[in-house]
């Protein structure tokens, strides 16, 4: 059982923090008030909804087009779709203002809601008073984006303006035909006249000190609007194609020296063929029925642009490659408004080693470490690699540790790097990279997989709140809305005092931080596949009474009889989470077998 109290109260005050949500459903921000709630499914958190396409994974249906329409086409339908809304719903900023003091006395006037421009006031600020303000794009998630907006007005006093990309706004408008949502759409980037139009409605005491996306989807309208407001270099990133296409992404990683997989960008399934020969891969090699492939020759064949593992195939034979670039080539490119489609598809190395990911926070390129994560991926039901657990880890040695962490220090150094070669400067990136070590020689190799410019799409923050002490989010909003000694700014910004306490100091924050109890994110694996017949509550049961669970879920759609289930084979195939910390190693890693073990027994299924 636990030795330390205090840790556990820790873990519990944690998600209280979170707001003590463990819903996925995508809520509306107040000033956003339109939003159809969708259900977002996300890789290894909560979902307490059923598991429905992610609106971000939905770019096929978004684009209100067929695989072989002409992408210009799709181009001109978006320029039409943007100026038949600028002239029945102009875009005009939503600002959430911080309530500042909540007790009415006499005298004073009730909060003042403006209807007109979907803004929201306590009360028209004073001009010659400064309030510091975020840009929040796509932020639909209860414990992500969702948590930033709420924690910039009570934590900091903070303004927000609610954005939605292009991609978003037209997914609601031609999926879900909604309208009242237009008004928060961005402005027409390459409309000058109406990036202006837009910008005038901010009141002058607005001090925009950063953008966060938190969409993968938004990515490049988030990188554009912020050049087009003026933020960058400021308190943004500028414009890089490199970090949303993986092809690029790697090239610019090797081109400053850093060790990547052998990859090609290909046009043409013949030039894909001759490449993957290249890396070994034999024409006449059967596919593992058992997921194990210790021993083949792979390549990895998958688009330049993407999200978690859609459309990355993990290829053993030539028939399975051509059947792969058939289905990526002319399809149409993740998060694209415009319907764009892929001409070439990426082909790359399979490497090899030990997964691991790496929550960063960038403040004007000081790089801080938020978390480090290492991957239990293992063959199951046939596919080679099941997600079974994500492990935190600490990225430097703790107090009294002999041992050096040589990888996790590895590691930390490669993606500050990597950061720097993208002119990553500023907000949170989730990297994720392949460690191996040479068995004769001790060598540690590191290689990216990929960085991605948002969070680390889980309910990260009541395990970091509890085993580190501190979450990325809360950094990100020391990052972009915390004092600097440096700032060149005159202003002197009234923060509230009741919530100091609450305030990350950044100075003060560890490059790297360490960790004071053992965390994982276990992910339920299905080894069943049919007719549910059987929910085994007796199994959850004992789940549950495990010393180091601390919070465990199970999909809706599997706690129906009668419900299709099928084996996982993926991370949108498991069927629940659990989260566990201990501050005893043994009975940590003991409880964390047990969970993989009674997952064989969730489930009684009717075969066929």
């Amino acid at each position: 059982m636990w030795a330390n109290n205090l840790l556990l109260a820790t873990f519990i005050v944690g998600y209280a923090a979170c707001f003590s949500s463990r819903s996925l459903t995508l809520i509306q921000p107040r000033s956003i008030s339109s939003l159809t709630v969708q259900t977002l499914q996300i890789r290894g958190g909560s979902n307490d909804e059923e598991q429905s396409e992610n609106i971000n994974s939905t770019a096929s249906i978004a684009d209100g087009s067929d695989d072989d329409e002409d992408s210009s086409n799709s181009e001109n339908e978006m320029q039409s779709l943007r100026k038949q809304w600028s002239i029945s719903t102009p875009a005009v900023p939503s600002i959430e203002w911080p309530f500042r003091d909540t007790i009415l006395r006499q005298g004073d006037a009730l909060p003042d809601f403006d209807d007109s421009t979907n803004t929201h006031r306590t009360s028209s600020p004073e001009q010659h008073t400064k309030t510091k303000a975020m840009i929040l794009m796509d932020g639909f998630c209860p414990y992500h984006g969702q948590y930033i907006a709420k924690a910039a007005h009570h934590i900091y006093g903070a303004a927000v303006i609610h954005v939605l990309s292009d991609f978003c706004t037209r997914y609601l408008y031609q999926v879900e035909k909604q309208t009242e949502h237009l008004s928060s759409r961005i402005p027409d980037l390459s409309n000058g006249n109406e990036v202006e139009a837009w910008m005038s409605l901010l009141p002058t005491s607005l001090d925009i000190c950063g953008l966060y996306c938190e969409s993968d989807s938004g990515l490049e309208d988030a990188e554009k609007l912020g050049v087009a407001l003026g933020l960058y270099p400021r308190c943004h990133d500028g414009v890089n194609v490199a970090r949303r296409d993986k092809f690029a992404m790697n090239d610019v990683v090797s081109k400053a020296g850093l060790d990547v997989v052998k990859q090609k960008s290909c046009q043409t399934v013949e030039e894909a063929e001759e490449f993957a020969k290249e890396l070994g891969l034999n024409d006449d090699a059967s596919e593992s029925t058992d997921g194990n492939i210790s021993n083949t020759p792979l390549v990895v064949v998958k688009p330049h642009r993407g999200v978690a593992s859609d459309d990355v195939h993990l290829c053993s034979n030539m028939k399975a490659l051509r059947e792969a670039f058939a289905k990526i080539h002319s399809s149409p490119v993740f998060g694209s408004a415009t319907a764009a489609k892929h001409q070439s598809v990426l082909i790359q190395e399979f490497a090899r080693g030990t997964e691991y990911a790496i929550d960063v926070v960038c403040r004007d390129g000081e790089r801080k470490v938020a978390a480090l994560w290492k991957y239990d991926k293992r063959p199951m039901n046939g596919a080679p690699f099941v997600y079974f657990a994500t492990q935190l880890i600490p990225a430097a040695s703790n107090d009294g540790e002999e041992s050096k962490k040589d990888v996790e220090e590895a590691v930390c150094n490669y993606v500050f790097n990597a950061l720097e070669a993208l002119d990553i400067r500023w907000g949170l990136s989730h990297v994720e990279v392949i460690v191996t070590r040479d068995s004769k020689t001790g060598s540690i190799q590191v290689r990216l997989v990929e960085v991605n410019c948002r969070q680390h799409n889980t309910d990260f923050m009541p395990l970091t709140n509890a085993c580190v002490g501190y979450n990325a989010l809360d950094m990100v909003l020391a990052a972009y809305l915390g004092k600097s000694d440096e700032s060149s700014s005159s202003h002197d910004y009234d923060y509230p005092e009741e919530t100091a306490h609450l305030r990350l100091s950044w100075e003060s924050l560890p490059i790297l931080p360490t960790t004071r109890a053992h965390g994982a994110i276990i992910h339920f694996v299905s080894h069943v596949s049919g007719r549910i017949s059987r929910i085994n509550y007796e199994v959850f049961d004992q789940m549950e009474e495990l010393p180091s669970v601390m919070d465990m879920h199970v999909y809706p759609q599997f706690l129906d009889e009668g419900n299709e289930i099928e084996k996982t084979v993926d991370i949108r195939s498991d069927t629940g989470w659990a989260h566990v910390m201990n501050d005893d190693e043994e009975e940590f890693q003991r409880d964390i077998a047990r969970l993989i073990e009674l997952q064989k027994e969730m489930f009684d299924v009717e075969e066929g």
